[in-house]
């Protein structure tokens, strides 16, 4: 994977976080200047993500946005484009899950979640696709979390577009070399490891670049 760039949202914790953890010992292991940008909503969480990276012998940086503001998103992928010049690998982590049982769920509830685990999902990716079909293509995933009996109206009905969403971008941007593929999350060492696979899958480290 070599001199590739991969932007992980939600990076601050969770899934998020041990997905930019294995993406940066990835490149720690390959010696390559291999980046993760590490992109969460609290600036805090978000370096100590890249911290830890870095501690580790990988290349990282931090960075905040809340996914869900179209310029905010936009105005993040140009500063890493400003100073990477790419994107290959984006991770689309950025999740809420309130706990309000749909008869009491109250509006703001129901569209953070939604603009948070599905706009947020489309608009950073969105943004991403038009930078990346300027180099070549890449690989976009859509992380898709499990639900069980306890999981709230909010987070399933979002689940359920995460879904819908992938495959009308992945046909709709195959064609350009853009891959968008959900990736399952129940376990989040998994699915890190998973993320790691798909990429040196899609770029092996004796390959050409």
């Amino acid at each position: 994977m070599n001199d590739k760039i991969a932007l992980v949202t939600g990076a601050g914790r969770g899934v998020g976080q041990a997905i930019a953890l294995a993406l940066g010992r990835a490149g720690a292991h390959a010696g390559t200047p291999f980046r993760v940008v590490a992109v969460d909503v609290n600036p805090d969480a978000a370096q100590r993500t890249a911290d830890a990276i870095m501690q580790a012998g990988g290349a990282a940086a931090a960075q905040t946005v809340d996914v869900t503001n179209k310029l905010a998103v936009q105005t993040l992928i140009y500063t890493v484009l400003e100073t990477h010049g790419r994107v290959d690998i984006l991770v689309n982590a950025a999740h809420v899950a309130p706990g309000s049982p749909a008869i009491k769920l109250d509006e703001w509830e129901w569209n953070r979640t939604l603009d948070v685990n599905l706009k947020g999902a489309f608009l950073v990716s969105q943004t991403v696709a038009r930078a990346m079909n300027e180099t070549g293509g890449g690989i976009i995933l859509n992380v898709l979390r499990p639900v069980d009996a306890a999981a709230t109206i909010a987070v399933r009905a979002a689940r359920e577009g995460l879904i819908g969403l992938t495959a009308a971008l992945a046909a709709e941007w195959a064609a350009s070399g853009i891959h968008v593929e959900i990736l399952e999350a129940a376990d989040p060492r998994v699915a890190a490891a998973e993320t790691v696979q798909r990429c040196e899958n899609r770029w092996p480290v004796s390959g050409p670049a």
